[in-house]
């Protein structure tokens, strides 16, 4: 009777944890935009400027102390790309707007003390919008979306868990270059936008 009463208090205390760890959440997060070109602009000698912020929504559902499911919309901080000539005349450059959804999984180990190291890895939808001297374009990419941070969730703050995290989207952008129809040919560049962010959850 002891084995059997002493079995079933560690099933209740394994169910309670699964119960604690399992479950919906939703959040968001507030960072700074990174941005890296893969090379496109070496040759020109453009600057990038990409201190904007970043902010982030995500919901989820998380199945066990290591595999969780992530959606995520993300709108990117303004990103300026500018030629020091033309910005010696006054030219504002080119402006760069991001936003991102994605889907992923969050794979980690949760403790028993609350703290939850863990990796993104998934696929996301890129669209960018382009904006010089009055006119736009708008283009939309397949991302690789990708991240890796800590969560931690106090136990005396039920359901409530920080975060903080690098993530990113990795896209190819390919450039094609024409002489008056002579000849041809592309290079393809592997750009990537990310942020580092500090966010909250809240499990259901």
């Amino acid at each position: 009777m002891k084995k059997i009463a002493l079995l079933l208090v560690l099933f209740s205390a394994f169910s309670n944890a699964n119960d604690n760890i399992s479950g919906f959440y939703l959040g968001a997060g507030l960072g700074a935009t990174t941005f890296d070109d893969g090379g496109a602009f070496d040759y020109t000698g453009a600057s990038i400027n990409a201190d904007d912020s970043t902010l982030k929504f995500m919901g989820g559902y998380q199945f066990n102390r290591i595999v969780a499911v992530e959606l995520q919309y993300t709108k990117y901080g303004d990103i300026n790309v500018n030629h020091p000539t033309a910005k010696a005349v006054g030219f504002k450059g080119i402006d760069i707007e991001s936003t991102s959804i994605s889907l992923a999984a969050n794979l980690g180990y949760t403790f028993d003390s609350g703290w939850r190291p863990f990796g993104i890895v998934g696929l996301g939808s890129l669209d960018t919008s382009s904006k010089v001297l009055g006119y736009s374009a708008s283009e939309d990419y397949t991302s690789f979306h990708y991240g890796v941070g800590v969560e931690y969730a106090p136990k005396a703050l039920s359901g409530l868990a920080f975060r903080v995290a690098y993530e990113g989207d990795m896209f190819i952008e390919e450039n094609v270059y024409q002489d008056y129809g002579h000849y041809s040919y592309s290079d393809d560049y592997a750009m990537n936008i990310g942020t580092f962010y500090a966010g909250a959850t809240y499990k259901f």
